[in-house]
């Protein structure tokens, strides 16, 4: 009698799970339910509004796409192509000043032999000022801001040769205050330092300041250069020579810690934990692919997921949609799309090491479709096991 009133409670159980499944509790959507609602059309949501997704199956021939957009995070052309910069002489910059004549009795050196020695003379440190000029006697006020010292050189003998005799100058930088580079941010030592004359390449200014202080996967570096800004991840700077740019006067470059995250949903991970789970999984490397990704989140739940349906949410941008040979609605620049890899199959497993995974993907595992018999019995084993005891204790 028992064992009756248990199937008669338990008979319905493949029916409502075959029938009702949207009554029964789900983390996500199911495998057939995406590929129904997609393929680049419109369906409705809440309020009339229409939502546009694309659905993309992993083939060889979409993963070799993507991965040919891929592009790395580094500098553009213009800021590449900067040439190592000359310093010149800037407001605030410090001089010191040689002037030599052909022979005694000149301007500057006195006629009685060795009155002094040699046949030159040694000018007080003169500090360029806020017009950019400084003062020599007998040339007066000279324009210096601009100008390298070989020029300022130049043109201190074209003003005392009339007066010298068969002069030649010499400048040289003292204390340097313009031609400032800073280095800031996420680094040991924030610093600002003047260029040498024999250039100064990004990684060197980073290590003058000690170096970052994360690693380079996940620093990117900002460089502010006049009115451009530009950006790139220092792991690919270091694997880039081009990358390793020569800096200017003025540059500043802001050092930044920038993690990179996907989320991790559906049946994936351990089915139990004593700790809570989390699912915003860190990068921890510069390139991620969808299987590292898997793997990084604890594999597929094998009791649970259906390894047909791996889905990656992402804003893919219209021009790659393109490439793979969707038709994408004309006036979107991004589309919302869902890419579904077949890990059933062992090309789906060779696809998915390949298949590029980008910042703030959303990777989700949907469960297959016989965990729904298993919700059923979890719930109406109570009300059967309520049955059966009311039964034991009316048949007393």
């Amino acid at each position: 009698m028992t064992s009756r009133r248990s199937l008669l409670v338990l008979a319905p159980t493949a029916l409502l799970a075959a029938g009702c499944a949207n009554f029964l509790p789900s983390a996500g959507p199911r495998f057939n339910q995406l590929p129904e609602s997609a393929g680049v059309r419109a369906i409705e949501a809440d309020g009339g509004q229409r939502v546009w997704y694309a659905y993309v199956p992993l083939t060889p021939n979409v993963v070799s796409r993507l991965e040919a957009e891929e592009r790395p995070m580094v500098f553009g052309r213009q800021t590449v192509a900067e040439r190592a910069f000359d310093p010149r002489i800037g407001i605030g910059d410090t001089l010191h000043i040689t002037v030599f004549e052909a022979s005694s009795g000149g301007l500057f050196i006195p006629p009685q032999a060795g009155a002094r020695p040699g046949n030159f003379i040694q000018l007080p440190p003169q500090q360029v000022g806020r017009g950019g000029t400084i003062t020599v006697p007998y040339a007066g006020a000279v324009r210096a801001e601009g100008l390298t010292p070989a020029e300022l050189s130049k043109r201190l003998e074209d003003r005392l040769a009339g007066r010298a005799l068969e002069p030649q100058v010499i400048v040289q930088l003292g204390d340097r205050r313009s031609n400032l580079v800073s280095v800031m941010g996420d680094v040991y030592t924030s610093l600002q330092f003047p260029l040498d004359p024999a250039g100064e390449r990004l990684l060197n200014a980073l290590s003058r300041a000690g170096g970052p202080r994360f690693p380079a996967y996940e620093t990117v570096i900002t460089l502010q250069r006049g009115r451009l800004v530009d950006r790139a991840l220092l792991s690919d700077i270091a694997g880039r020579p081009e990358q390793n740019i020569q800096l200017r006067a003025g540059d500043v470059v802001f050092v930044s810690r920038e993690p990179r995250y996907f989320l991790a949903l559906g049946a994936t991970g351990p089915m139990a934990s004593l700790s809570p789970v989390n699912r915003r999984m860190p990068f921890e490397d510069t390139r991620l692919n969808l299987g590292d990704a898997i793997a990084r989140a604890g594999g597929l739940q094998d009791d649970r997921a259906d390894s047909r349906a791996v889905f990656v949410f992402r804003n893919e941008r219209a021009r790659v949609l393109a490439a793979i040979g969707l038709q994408v609605p004309p006036g979107n620049e991004e589309l919302l799309t869902v890419y579904q890899a077949d890990m059933s199959e062992p090309s789906g497993l060779f696809l998915a090491n390949a298949f590029p995974m980008r910042n703030r993907d959303t990777m989700f595992v949907s469960a297959a479709a016989a965990t729904d018999v298993q919700k059923v019995v979890n719930l109406l084993l109570p009300f059967a096991n309520t049955g059966i005891a009311i039964g034991a204790v009316s048949n007393r």
